[in-house]
């Protein structure tokens, strides 16, 4: 493994093998969409799988924690209660016919082609936010509180996801997206950058002040804030509370933890 750890990663990793009984086991990966991903053990599984790609750098080890944040808010919650959220052809299908109308008013501007081609994109994308950005935030302020050490590689890797989703606001994502999938992204974008920004001192929102989200996605971060229990149980309320603030709760459902395909939404 070539990745050089700093602290307090080994301290992390340590304590995830003394709370979940099962260590992590690093795999290079080359077609991640960031620089590392995770892949929790059920039952019959040996270890966490964390995939990594070869070309990397230090930032890796603020990546690294917070998914082993994720580790620990679901094994500190009693088994019977870890919940997963989950999606299938079938559950995709129905939503994506649900804003068919929306989907074809885009003939104008992308060939039927193009949208069969990007669709689940969409789709897949719009799931990761809802059912990630909530735990995210408090993952990244238990980090920030935590290992002041990290918090250079962690504004880092804020600040690359920060410009990877104002580019949301173009012009031509505007014409070539659903009006659906648009609305709650962005609004989604918002509340997260609102909440985190505040905690670790950045101006993530001045973006977003001349647009049509700013008032929902202050009103998402309102309730987000004042609402959250900090537990795997509070994620899941507070993902289900997203979820119906932009109109998309049938777009995925819940599943035990055991229950879902290990590989299911960690490694692409």
């Amino acid at each position: 493994m070539d990745i050089q750890f700093i602290d307090p990663v080994p301290d992390v990793l340590e304590e995830v093998k003394n709370l979940t009984g099962k260590g992590i086991e690093f795999i290079q990966k080359e077609n991640l969409t960031s620089y590392a991903a995770l892949q929790m053990a059920r039952k019959n599984m040996p270890s966490h799988l964390i995939y990594y790609k070869k070309k990397h750098d230090e930032i890796i080890n603020h990546l690294i924690v917070h998914e082993c944040g994720h580790l620990f808010r679901i094994f500190k919650c009693p088994e019977n209660q870890r919940l997963m959220p989950y999606s299938d052809q079938q559950i995709k299908y129905n939503a994506l016919k649900a804003i068919e109308k929306e989907i074809m008013a885009l003939t104008d501007s992308l060939s039927e082609d193009q949208i069969a081609h990007i669709i689940n994109l969409w789709y897949d994308g719009l799931i990761r936010q809802v059912t990630n950005l909530p735990p995210d935030i408090m993952i990244e302020k238990w980090i920030y509180d935590q290992f002041p050490t990290l918090r250079s590689l962690q504004l880092e890797s804020l600040k690359k996801q920060h410009s990877e989703s104002v580019a949301g606001l173009t012009e031509t994502v505007n014409r070539t997206t659903p009006s659906t999938i648009l609305f709650a992204a962005n609004v989604m974008n918002y509340a997260f950058f609102r909440i985190l920004g505040f905690h670790v001192g950045q101006n993530f929102i001045k973006e977003y002040s001349a647009t049509s989200y700013l008032n929902k996605g202050k009103e998402l971060a309102s309730i987000t804030e004042k609402d959250y229990e900090d537990s795997h149980e509070g994620d899941n309320m507070m993902i289900d509370k997203w979820a119906a603030f932009v109109n998309i709760s049938d777009w995925f459902k819940w599943r035990g933890f055991e229950d879902v395909p290990p590989g299911y939404g960690h490694t692409g």
